[in-house]
């Protein structure tokens, strides 16, 4: 073999080691197999009702990909932090529940890039004024109380609402939510959570799947979570 052949073969193989690689072969086994996926209830990001499939937007989001790939899912409920456990053991293939990117427990798993980033922030009714201080002013939350710790630390006082779409005056929730609800959100923005999906450590060649699935999709997730029942 000649010596610029030899080197050319070389540089080859040195790029190669630098591909995903799966050291458990998860890519591989799901692929036309089963799919094992623990969900931990989180509504609006995953659900489990009595009795049933999960519901939500990750399960909706896994069973594409499942479909994609000719898997079955096998679904698993549990805690967050079971589910977490399992999946370090590589007991499970992924984890859904609307995790956030900021999650430290991350670093010992395959976290996905964040595939959407879910805003609460203040809504005025279509016709009503919008406000940029909030000091006094009477905001209304859902039961949940998502947001209710950020209005109370810019002075405004967070109310209980059965119903946003009826609440009198702004009110406080996920964007998506804000749209269901009708309200016009305003450019008071309370917090911001990047969501992800949780793969098993090392598994580069399968988070690399993951991650193209959701790049893929992630432009209907808004529209998922609008559909999805307050």
């Amino acid at each position: 073999m000649r010596p610029r052949t030899c080197i050319a073969a070389l540089l080859i193989l040195a790029a190669g080691c630098d591909l995903p690689r799966d050291p458990q072969g998860t890519r591989d086994r799901v692929r036309d197999g089963t799919l094992r996926v623990g969900v931990a209830h989180n509504p609006p990001w995953a659900a489990l009702p009595a009795p049933g499939e999960p519901g939500g937007v990750e399960p909706a989001l896994v069973r594409k990909l499942a479909a994609e790939l000719g898997a079955r899912v096998e679904w698993v409920a549990g805690s967050e932090t079971e589910l977490l456990a399992s999946l370090e053991e590589h007991r499970l293939d992924l984890v859904v529940g609307g995790l956030a990117a900021t999650d430290p427990r991350g670093v010992k798993l395959g976290f996905s890039r964040p595939y959407y980033t879910d805003t609460v922030a203040v809504g005025a009714a279509p016709d009503g004024a919008a406000r940029a201080d909030l000091r006094g002013v009477r905001v209304g939350v859902e039961r949940s109380r998502t947001g209710a710790a950020d209005l109370a630390s810019k002075g405004a006082i967070p109310i209980p609402a059965d119903a946003l779409e009826r609440f009198p005056g702004l009110v406080a929730a996920p964007v998506w939510r804000l749209e269901q609800a009708g309200r016009q959100r305003t450019d008071i923005v309370l917090s911001t959570e990047a969501r992800v999906i949780a793969a098993p450590p090392g598994e580069n060649a399968w988070l690399v799947t993951v991650e193209r699935f959701l790049r893929a999709h992630e432009d209907e997730v808004p529209a998922m979570l609008r559909r999805e029942r307050p």
